[in-house]
């Protein structure tokens, strides 16, 4: 399937829908990295405050 260029048929055709549909697809892409950043946003990050504690 080929991938819409949305800001290319923006510019081709001057049509508002054209540029909507760009603003939709970049702002999709935002979300979608804004989702995967936030998975890993705690990676790694771990405390120990249980009933371990040794003095």
């Amino acid at each position: 399937m080929k991938e819409i260029n949305y800001w290319e048929q923006f510019m081709a055709t001057g049509r508002i829908e054209d540029f909507l549909a760009y603003k939709n697809a970049v702002r999709q892409e935002e979300e979608s990295g804004r989702e995967q950043s936030e998975e890993h946003l705690h990676a790694g990050d771990h405390r120990d405050y249980g009933d371990g504690f040794k003095g």
